[in-house]
């Protein structure tokens, strides 16, 4: 009993880090230039998107699995798109940092997967 009330509270504290950086990684990256800036906000996005839910089963982790998939997809899309677009000057940025990637691919990932998690788990209490 107790090993399960000690998962539950690294659980809720390791969400809770997760989402603290997240909040403080958001303005460093729109406020602070300097390279290493949006590591905060890479670090929040990846804890919160690691970290298990209150019931790990093999469903939660297909949503996660398809999120992940799912987002590197569209945000592949969103590069080449963009990198076009930028080329034509029909864009005014252009996405060229791995890390501004990979935090695109991460909250597209949390996104997807808590709509999917959640309008799911609508669907099966009727």
């Amino acid at each position: 009993m107790k090993i399960s009330k000690r998962l539950a509270q690294l659980i809720t504290f390791q969400k809770f880090i997760g989402i603290f950086l997240i909040t403080i990684g958001i303005p460093m990256l729109l406020v602070d230039g300097s390279k290493g800036s949006e590591m905060p906000l890479l670090v929040g996005l990846f804890t919160l998107f690691t970290s298990p839910g209150a019931i790990e089963d093999e469903r939660s982790l297909s949503l996660k699995t398809w999120a992940v998939y799912t987002a590197f997809i569209i945000g592949y899309a969103f590069k080449l798109l963009s990198s076009n677009l930028h080329s034509h000057n029909l864009f005014p940025t252009e996405l060229t940092e791995i890390n501004h990637f990979i935090i695109l691919v991460f909250s597209l990932s949390l996104i997807i997967y808590y709509i999917r998690f959640y309008s799911s788990n609508s669907n099966t209490d009727d």
